[in-house]
């Protein structure tokens, strides 16, 4: 399935190929056709929240 992903703090997202995840348990898999980006995920690129391990995929 395709991401935007964050690669590093201020780089642009990047649109990736990542595997498709496996429900697990009382899990279910969704198809999401769009999505927003709240403020926090904005603060997590410009780098202003505590170090995170990188690429991650906001939301």
């Amino acid at each position: 399935m395709k991401a935007m992903r964050f690669v590093s703090p201020g780089a642009p997202l990047v649109l990736t190929e990542v595997s498709l995840p496996s429900p697990r348990g009382h899990e279910l898999l969704i198809r999401v056709q769009a999505c927003g980006v709240c403020r926090t995920d904005l603060h997590l690129l410009d780098g202003e929240l505590p170090a995170i391990p990188f690429p991650v995929t906001p939301g």
